[in-house]
């Protein structure tokens, strides 16, 4: 084939070239348009409603949580006399905790509506995933410090501290799992960025 192009006169030569250039060009209108086709799969509207919904009730359990504390602890503290003393920094560790789960919270809910939109794929949504993170790592940090500051009071008894080493691990495990999800969220948005760049 090569010899008969170069035996070929010029102007059967550049007929050819030109040819060769159209159907490379409908190759690359082809492949334009079916990548510019593609869709990523999205969770029903009915879903993501109920999963707003649901999230919101959560967010408003924990503000009125925040504002119910304060006379709970003082309920408990006339109950169990041993954490009177640990009233304003358990108090101020429950507190902490309610907010960071706020957050979260907050931040999942953003999450939702842009996988809903289909708009997942960007930086923002990995910095929101690394806010997550961040508040279960200072979640873990709030509940060593609770299960610190009633150690050294020698308040409570096994079950408080079983309960508080069970909700550290719980923590430490969504971190975890959150970490996988955003290697893979961080693979799935170079994938797509460089999709962009070849169309």
């Amino acid at each position: 084939m090569i010899r008969e192009f170069c035996s070929s006169s010029p102007a059967a030569q550049a007929t050819a070239m030109r040819a060769r250039s159209i159907s490379i060009d409908f190759r690359l209108i082809s492949i334009e348009s079916r990548c510019m086709d593609l869709e990523l799969p999205r969770p029903s509207l009915g879903l993501v409603i109920a999963t707003q919904v649901l999230l919101g009730l959560l967010f408003l359990i924990g503000v009125a949580a925040i504002v119910l504390l304060p006379g709970i602890s003082e309920g408990l503290a006339d109950m169990f006399p041993e954490f009177t003393d640990l009233r304003a920094p358990l108090l101020a560790v429950a507190i902490a905790i309610i907010v960071l789960a706020l957050i979260t919270l907050a931040m999942i809910s953003l999450l939702v509506h842009r996988i809903h939109r289909g708009a997942v794929l960007t930086r923002s949504s990995l910095l929101w995933v690394d806010v997550i993170i961040a508040t279960l790592a200072c979640g873990v940090i709030l509940v060593i410090t609770g299960i610190v500051l009633i150690g050294n009071a020698q308040a409570g008894g096994p079950f408080i501290g079983l309960v508080l080493v069970t909700t550290c691990l719980i923590l430490v495990a969504l971190g975890c799992i959150s970490l996988v999800l955003r290697s893979l969220l961080r693979r799935a948005t170079l994938l797509s960025r460089e999709l962009e760049e070849v169309v």
